[in-house]
């Protein structure tokens, strides 16, 4: 199996851990956030990881060569000037089949291997890791509709599937995807959809880290020193934690002062 790493970001928000390396190799304990990753998808039974570099990518090199240390295969594409995280698709070489395509600044206790299993089966072009999380509301929300009020909850809980930033992505994809400009995943799957091709949605409850901002960074690097081995290599015997199903309707009904839609989402009550 085959995962494909983003590691080219300069990791502005991260400012100063960032300024002379890239944010993958910033250390929860005596790893990196690269290495945790790439610990776990060999353990997971993966034998090839590109990475995809840009900002500080030598750094990256030195640190990793060919992955013999780490014991699978390791190769490189350099997405310079950075295009998105979509665009560096392009640049993989030799890759035919279903691959893991990721951010690198995340830290997951997510079993690869059943992302990877799941999406095979799903049919589709492209499969999105998600989690759903609950926005508490400090308000009462009102059910409208034609005028009148339909329904009311008095601070209710907004549930919200989100985007991990983990993939399994077909090769085939690559014809969607347009050269000499950005694209970022966002794109790529708004074009699958416009094109009617299947994108599937692969629920997950297991830990999981956006390494964004310091104090993502400092809540990560606790969480993993608490319990290394958790996060290193997925549990034997223990099933993943996926949803068996996911239905959320989330339907854009006024635009908002950022220019984006706003959205009527189930509520948790």
């Amino acid at each position: 199996m085959h995962a494909v790493i983003l590691v080219g970001g300069r990791g502005s928000r991260l400012l100063p851990f960032t300024k002379n390396r890239p944010k993958p190799l910033m250390k929860l304990g005596r790893y990196s956030i690269l290495e945790i990753t790439i610990r776990r998808l060999r353990a997971c039974g993966f034998e090839r990881v590109t990475l995809c570099t840009a900002h500080l990518g030598h750094l990256i090199r030195d640190e990793f060569g060919d992955g013999t240390a780490l014991g699978l295969t390791i190769d490189y594409c350099t997405d310079e000037p950075p295009s998105g995280t979509a665009a560096p698709l392009l640049l993989v070489e030799d890759w035919d089949s279903p691959a893991i395509v990721m951010n690198g600044d995340i830290l997951t206790a997510i079993d690869f291997a059943h992302l990877h299993r799941m999406h095979e089966q799903s049919g589709s072009v492209l499969s999105v890791a998600f989690q759903r999380r609950e926005v508490p509301v400090d308000l009462g929300v009102l059910q409208v509709s034609d005028g009148q009020v339909h329904a009311m909850w008095e601070k209710p809980s907004l549930a919200i599937d989100v985007c991990s930033g983990m993939y399994v992505v077909d090769p085939a994809v690559k014809s969607c995807i347009p050269e000499g400009v950005r694209v970022d995943m966002p794109d790529l799957i708004e074009s699958l959809l416009c094109l009617g091709k299947p994108v599937h949605a692969y629920g997950f409850r297991e830990e999981w880290h956006d390494i964004g901002t310091p104090t993502t960074y400092r809540k990560a690097e606790r969480e993993f020193l608490a319990d290394p081995d958790h996060y290193l290599a997925p549990d034997n015997g223990t099933r993943a934690a996926a949803f068996d199903t996911a239905d959320t309707e989330m339907a854009p009904w006024a635009t908002g002062t950022n220019g984006r839609p706003q959205l009527s989402i189930s509520l948790v009550r």
